[in-house]
């Protein structure tokens, strides 16, 4: 505990700033979080349409040592304060040629399911790949994310240089993927979670195959209530430390240490964090003119539906593939335009929580892929995507009962995400770790991000980890002690 308080304000409550605000507010700090929206978690937020319960952004919880280690570092423990349990199988593919494949961390159960769908060679090579994953894992996310960059010195290490060729990380990885699998559908099976970033698996670098990992040697796990309950609990606990969380506080600018909301409120702090996507903030509350053309994910167009009866073949997660996996990315991120037969995500956590949907009903969420802003949809082509996924799905449309969206559009607009890019700033190899956006500049010191637009990245535990990162840099700074 630091013997004199600083006074951090932290602009924007996402899992990054109130994952923050945990970490400050137990070292003794003081803290206000600022957030305009009515609800706390930014894109991890609740939502029900018509009695249905949705977490409205990200749906799975993988990779927990990030979470564990935040809890354990606030003398907390994950598991007690936010009970979960293991999705099995991990989530159903449904292929365009009527096949489908249940995936699952049970090794010999796995290795078996590919065999039957793909052959003994397929099989053969799986064990391989899952440990060749794991050494990839195990080196990547010490060594290269949980790391704050200060200049080239910090990434151009012999060690580290070898640890990049040793395991190609750079290599691309759908090529690599298609070397150690012959089936065509296995090598959709192992490629696709690059989208979980926005990102294709034809321009994702080879270390993005920890992906992968994360889902079969690791799990993919539902919280009680739903992953919106891990940002009421940052919240908790971090009022219980002193923690000031306020919504509907919309901040206009930022000069220097100095905070200026839309009430006309003016607050002065020790430091400022911006949880707020790194492009708006700079322009919007900085005033500044970013010197770095960056480049952005895709978006997602979403649909929360409250569907009267059930869809039996639907487990907790399911994701379809159209009948050209590689012609839909390539309408998504090459050619910029609407997507023929678009490949989509579908969850239904009533299947793990009963609770999230009343009788009779079931709550259906739908998450289509689509260009960013840079293309944006009409109104025409929107229709064709919702049609073709809600007909491979055999939805009786007299059955939705209620139906809320969200585009391209709403991204921009509710959460401040750059040109709609529902997962922000992309991250290709020139925008990954020590070429990713900072943390912190010596050229603005008293000013810091946090979350998925800077270091290390997107997704629930690469946001925790920036929440860390974030922390060690103003410890480093000797703004907090």
């Amino acid at each position: 505990m630091s013997g004199q308080k600083k006074h951090v304000v932290i602009v924007g409550a996402g899992m990054g700033g109130l994952a923050l605000a945990l970490r400050l507010s137990h070292r003794g700090e003081r803290v206000t979080v600022l957030e305009k929206n009515a609800q706390l978690g930014g894109r991890n937020r609740p939502l029900t349409v018509e009695g249905c319960r949705f977490d409205s952004g990200p749906t799975l919880l993988m990779m927990l040592d990030p979470f564990r280690k935040l809890y354990a570092d606030v003398g907390e423990d994950f598991a007690r304060q936010v009970p979960h349990k293991l999705c099995d199988p991990s989530y159903r593919v449904f292929y365009a040629d009527g096949n489908t494949f249940d995936g699952t961390t049970d090794l010999p159960r796995m290795t078996e399911r590919i065999r039957e769908l793909a052959g003994d060679q397929d099989a053969a090579a799986y064990p391989a790949f899952l440990r060749d994953l794991k050494a990839l894992y195990d080196v990547a996310i010490p060594q290269f994310v949980r790391k704050n960059y200060r200049g080239l010195g910090d990434v151009a290490r012999p060690a580290q240089l070898q640890t990049v060729v040793k395991h190609g990380m750079l290599g691309n990885l759908a090529q690599r993927i298609d070397r150690t699998f012959t089936d065509p559908r296995i090598r959709m099976l192992f490629s696709f979670q690059t989208m979980y970033l926005g990102l294709s698996p034809f321009q994702a670098p080879w270390v993005y195959s920890t992906l992968a990992y994360m889902e079969y040697g690791e799990g993919i796990f539902y919280p009680e209530g739903g992953l919106a309950t891990i940002a009421d609990s940052l919240a908790d606990l971090s009022c219980q430390r002193g923690a000031e969380l306020r919504t509907g506080a919309e901040v206009t600018g930022v000069e220097g240490k100095t905070v200026r909301l839309a009430s006309g409120e003016v607050i002065t702090a020790d430091a400022v964090v911006f949880n707020a996507d790194m492009p708006y903030a700079q322009r919007a509350l900085l005033g500044q003119v970013p010197k770095r053309k960056l480049r952005y994910s895709c978006s997602a167009h979403m649909m929360y539906i409250a569907y009267e009866g059930d869809l039996p073949q639907l487990p907790h997660h399911s994701v379809f593939f159209g009948p050209d996996y590689r012609g839909n990315l390539e309408n998504i991120f090459t050619d910029l335009r609407e997507p023929k037969e678009p490949a989509f995500y579908v969850c239904v956590s009533q299947r793990s929580d009963p609770t999230a949907a009343p009788d009779r009903l079931i709550n259906l969420m739908v998450l289509i892929p689509c260009p960013n802003l840079d293309c944006p949809l009409d109104e025409a082509a929107t229709a064709r995507m919702e049609a073709y996924a809600l007909g491979r799905l055999g939805l009786d449309k007299s059955r939705i009962k209620g139906i809320v969206r969200k585009t391209p559009r709403d991204w921009q607009t509710e959460l401040n995400l750059e040109r709609g890019a529902a997962f922000g700033i992309s991250h290709d190899l020139f925008q990954s770790a020590f070429m990713r956006p900072q943390n912190w500049s010596a050229k603005s010191p008293d000013h810091y991000f946090v979350g998925a637009s800077t270091v290390p990245g997107n997704g629930l535990p690469m946001v925790l980890i920036s929440a860390e990162l974030a922390e060690q840099a103003m410890l480093q700074n000797g703004v907090i002690a």
